[in-house]
């Protein structure tokens, strides 16, 4: 008796494990989105298109044959809304649509300006979606013609957009989650990045992606969101750098000071800054103290200065601080009066630090961060003057010591 219960036991165990693969779903059953774009249809309906893989010209492209296969194709459907256009595109397609290696997200501009409230719920709903992906708006253009523009140097216009967000400095695969962060909070109103086409040479018409001059997608500084998450306008790229040191998200950047003033040009790689909020003592009115820092590398000096001398070094640096406040301050008194919004998180500081101030301050601070007073100081260090002192172009008499 007691052989037949061990065996019936074993038998009920092994159902355990035979029993855990009935809702597999195969790869080649799949069609795997690398990015999604979103564009109001002509007709006023939503429109979705998605950037898919073409897996076997993928699999063909590190070989001599497939070197000039396209691995991707771009798919486009309308619909009442996201749900429905989704449902009308899975009728083109052959193989099941799965979300769960999308990368990045466009957003064409007048859907953009339309709003995303009423449409982005269905990115938090679904399981499959990560979070972790980039986001930016199409400058002057719809996401559908930008999904077909592709790079000589990478394999897909999703993966170009990538790389050279994250080349930049910027936000990388974070730009989705900082607006979703920035879209619940009260002291912070969000920002994208702009994406627009472009051609390989400046000023000149971009030709076929053969050509000595093909389109190219390129980065265009960034977007201005309201609290209902309507689109309000752009910042170019130089002022995109700045709101993202504000901000402390910025990785690296370039400061160059005035060619007429000698100019040099300073590649920083340890960047930060401080929010200060003060609170005056007479009429309790909040004002802010931004620090900003960085260090780095001289890349150029065309200044005929000797920087094996600390002095000279120590003039540089001033010279270098001089220019970021300028900029900076420029940048933030931009938004200021033609936007209104706090997209650089001057609320969340005093949210941080003075919570019971800013209680009071909350559902008043669109109107009151206009009216803010914003100073900004810099503190810039060379960590690394190169191979040489002063530059070999210059003769000894007109070395500066």
């Amino acid at each position: 008796m007691k052989k037949y219960s061990a065996i019936r036991f074993c038998l009920c165990l092994n159902l355990l494990f035979l029993s855990g693969c009935w809702d597999r779903k195969e790869l080649n059953d799949r069609a795997i989105w690398l990015a999604t774009g979103w564009d109001v249809a002509e007709t006023g309906e939503i429109e979705i298109s998605g950037q898919i893989v073409i897996p076997a010209n993928v699999q063909t492209q590190g070989g001599s044959g497939g070197a000039s296969q396209q691995g991707f194709f771009t798919i486009s459907s309308r619909g009442k809304n996201v749900s429905d256009a989704l449902q009308n595109m899975q009728t083109k397609l052959p193989r099941e649509a799965f979300f769960g290696q999308r990368r990045v997200v466009f957003l064409g501009e007048e859907f953009a300006k339309r709003g995303l409230k009423e449409y982005f719920d269905v990115n938090q709903r679904a399981s499959d979606v990560s979070l972790r992906s980039d986001l930016f708006v199409v400058k002057g253009g719809k996401a559908k013609d930008l999904l077909t523009v592709p790079n000589p140097m990478e394999k897909s216009p999703a993966v170009t957009s990538l790389k050279e967000h994250r080349q930049s400095g910027g936000r990388g695969d974070t730009a989705y989650l900082n607006f979703l962060i920035a879209a619940n909070l009260d002291g912070i109103r969000p920002s994208v990045p702009v994406m627009e086409m472009s051609s390989s040479i400046e000023g000149e018409k971009g030709g076929k992606v053969d050509s000595p001059n093909p389109k190219v997608v390129q980065l265009a500084g960034v977007t201005v969101f309201n609290r209902n998450l309507k689109m309000l306008g752009y910042l170019n790229n130089e002022e995109n750098r700045d709101l993202l040191w504000v901000m402390g998200l910025l990785k690296k950047m370039t400061i160059s000071t005035p060619q007429s003033k000698g100019g040099s040009s300073i590649n920083l790689t340890k960047i930060d800054c401080k929010i200060e909020p003060i609170f005056s003592q007479k009429n309790d009115q909040v004002s802010f103290k931004v620090i900003l820092k960085g260090a780095g590398a001289l890349q150029e000096s065309n200044s005929g200065l000797d920087f094996e001398y600390s002095e000279n070094l120590k003039l540089l640096n001033k010279k270098f601080e001089k220019v970021a406040e300028k900029q900076v301050q420029r940048t933030i008194e931009k938004v200021q009066k033609e936007y209104g919004q706090d997209i650089f998180g001057f609320g969340e500081a005093i949210h941080r630090k003075h919570p019971i101030r800013w209680k009071t301050l909350k559902d008043n601070w669109d109107q009151t961060f206009p009216k803010t007073k914003i100073s900004v100081t810099a503190q810039i260090k060379i960590k690394r003057i190169g191979m040489e002192g002063p530059s070999v172009l210059f003769k000894d008499s007109e070395i500066k010591k």
